[in-house]
């Protein structure tokens, strides 16, 4: 790992985490969708939460109750989700984190000083996971909440406005 992405775990560490309303949170250019910084730091725990790496082979139901096997890129669905500006461009197979499908819910454009953020969120029922996703001109800032930690989406909106309005700040 480079030193400046360390610094960037930490960063995102300290804004995301530090109140408890996240469990795990990562930062991705909107350019590519690939992530760079994930926190929590500790024994790289946020990758494995928020990231699994590679293809590899997922199922989506289809109208008919079956499953269709597909090959999943966690990197084309986040950068596929930093380019949505409202709910009718999901993509095509849905947003896949760390290996789980999640169901998008809402995606809206929000102000902060004179810039735009788009926030979308999306749930994951068995694990009882969501996740917000905040999206500004070039970073795309990803938050898990765990609703067995007490974690609530819109605590993880509040911080991850805070983020992007310092990512904002410093010209990200």
């Amino acid at each position: 790992m480079a030193e400046g992405e360390e610094s960037w775990d930490k960063t995102l560490e300290e804004w995301m985490l530090q109140e408890s309303y996240c469990c795990a949170a990562g930062i991705a250019q909107k350019a590519d969708g690939a992530l760079y910084a994930a926190a929590p730091v500790a024994d790289d725990a946020g990758w494995a939460l928020i990231c699994k790496e590679g293809e590899y082979e997922g199922e989506i139901p289809q109208e008919d109750d079956t499953m269709k096997k597909i090959t999943v890129s966690e990197v084309a669905c986040l950068y596929e989700v930093g380019q949505m500006s409202d709910m009718t461009q999901r993509p095509a197979n849905g947003l896949w984190i760390a290996g789980k499908k999640y169901q998008l819910t809402s995606c809206r454009e929000e102000e902060i000083g004179e810039h735009k953020v788009t926030l979308t969120m999306g749930a994951h029922k068995e694990s009882k996971t969501a996740v917000v996703i905040a999206t500004t001109a070039t970073q795309i800032i990803v938050a898990m909440t765990d609703e067995e930690k007490g974690q609530k989406p819109p605590n993880a909106t509040k911080a991850i406005m805070a983020f992007a309005e310092y990512l904002l700040g410093q010209g990200y």
